[in-house]
């Protein structure tokens, strides 16, 4: 099993994904309030992925005017930590549900895409710049 954890900057953050299998445990609770709602019909792959666009556009408005060196300490502040924690949430639902519909392992297709950017981006020659500034791509681009 694969494990996804995120070391803060001094904060020992860790745990955001212990593994595989709870993306597993988040597709099945969707699957079971999808399921228990009838609403299957709606459940398509441009259905989904609209939904998650819209949840990013709710997450993106929290953070949209936030002073750029003030953001990280803002965001652990109530009620902002709060509503990131729920808006977050709706995108991983959605994500998981998207994949869920286009038959995607999202645990293995992101442990790849990092290996992939990692090789695309050694440490020699990216340490300290910018993402942008190498190739004008994405940071895991």
């Amino acid at each position: 099993m694969a494990t996804l954890v995120l070391v803060g900057r001094g904060r020992g953050l860790s745990g955001i994904l212990t593994g595989v299998s709870d993306l597993i445990e988040i597709r099945d609770a969707a699957r079971a309030f999808i399921a228990e709602r009838d609403w299957e019909q709606f459940q398509d792959p441009k259905s989904v992925m609209l939904a998650l666009v819209g949840e990013v556009g709710e997450l993106a408005e929290l953070l949209q005017w936030l002073p750029a060196d003030a953001a990280r300490d803002l965001a652990q502040e109530e009620p902002l930590h709060t509503r990131l924690s729920e808006e977050m949430a709706d995108v991983l639902v959605y994500l998981v549900g998207l994949a869920d519909q286009c038959g995607v392992d999202l645990g293995a297709a992101a442990l790849a895409k990092i290996e992939a950017s990692g090789r695309k981006h050694p440490v020699e020659g990216s340490r300290g710049v910018s993402p942008s500034r190498l190739d004008a791509g994405p940071a895991l681009g």
